[in-house]
């Protein structure tokens, strides 16, 4: 019994240190490219380019602000563009008490916008920054001007978003303890397999690891922040989807027909039933990362919803 305990303690040991220095060697090659502003419960780590009215840009579940790298390129030709790390995720940060719920990620970017000095801005969410994305023209639709969404998270999930799903874990104990060890040996051995996963059936570019910040998803707080997120993300949706029918700013809704982490149909239609003048499209034969890997169709798509605006 002692020498099995032994061999346990030796064996969470070595990947605690394996974990350590994943992240060691992550935090070498990465270093913060924008400005840090303070908010409640948190630190908003943004990037601006370009010039016109603003348009905001929000990742989804274990992303940055970089995974829009080329897209917020293209849309800095017509917008002051503001990508943005969602709280805890890349150097944005989120303190140990905050609540990862929509409502509460909502309210810390809205603070953001105010300490910056955006009154109004367009927003286009990926995935999980979709849902929030929405959860704001809600809590704020005289700031709002338009939402565009890119293979959105809109709605409660009925089974999981593929290999997105291990990050259910709802004990906080056991999600720190897991993010500490087992996560980055996992992710390390599997990461390939499961980053093919999600681009599917789409190829991952080869700059999407350094340039487009694929990487930083290895870190163990990365981790640990998307498992708060999955978990708040049920009841946070489950909460706003009656509210949709509420939302006046123009909506649309991109998404790629082969995405394989997200039903296409089942996060389109909740918000098309109910949002007046809701526009949807498909992009056949696209994956779920299209901010990656169809910018220009994206970009085309955002300024067609916004064009909306009157």
């Amino acid at each position: 019994m002692l020498i099995a305990l032994l061999i346990l303690i030796c064996i969470m040991a070595l990947l605690f240190w394996f974990t350590s220095s994943v992240d060691k060697k992550i935090e070498k090659n990465f270093f913060v490219p924008g400005k840090l502003t303070t908010v409640k419960e948190g630190t908003i780590h943004w990037q601006q380019q370009g010039s016109g009215p603003a348009l905001i840009l929000i990742h989804g579940l274990l992303g940055n602000s970089a995974n829009f790298a080329n897209l917020a390129s293209l849309l800095a030709k017509r917008y002051t563009v503001y990508s943005i790390d969602r709280p805890g995720n890349g150097f944005s940060l989120r303190s140990s008490t905050a609540s990862a719920s929509f409502e509460k990620q909502s309210s810390m970017i809205l603070e953001w916008m105010d300490k910056v000095g955006i009154n109004s801005a367009y927003l286009v969410g990926h995935s999980m920054g979709g849902g929030i994305s929405l959860r704001m023209a809600i809590d704020a639709p005289e700031r709002i001007k338009a939402v565009s969404l890119l293979c959105p998270l809109t709605a409660p999930l009925n089974k999981g978003a593929g290999p997105l799903s291990i990050l259910y874990i709802p004990n906080g104990i056991l999600r720190k303890g897991i993010s500490k060890t087992l996560a980055s040996p996992f992710r390390v051995k599997f990461g390939s397999k499961q980053l093919a996963q999600i681009f599917h059936p789409e190829s991952i570019p080869p700059s999407f690891v350094k340039r487009e910040g694929g990487a930083l998803a290895l870190h163990s707080r990365c981790f640990y922040e998307g498992s708060k997120d999955t978990v708040a993300a049920q009841g946070s949706l489950k909460r706003q989807v009656p509210e949709y029918a509420g939302i006046t700013c123009p909506v649309g809704v991109l998404y790629g027909g082969s995405d394989t982490i997200l039903e296409p149909n089942s996060h389109i239609q909740p918000v098309v039933s109910a949002v007046s003048g809701a526009v949807s499209e498909i992009i056949e034969g696209a994956g779920h990362m299209i901010p990656i890997t169809q910018p220009q169709h994206c970009a085309d798509f955002i300024n067609a919803v916004n064009d909306k605006v009157h």
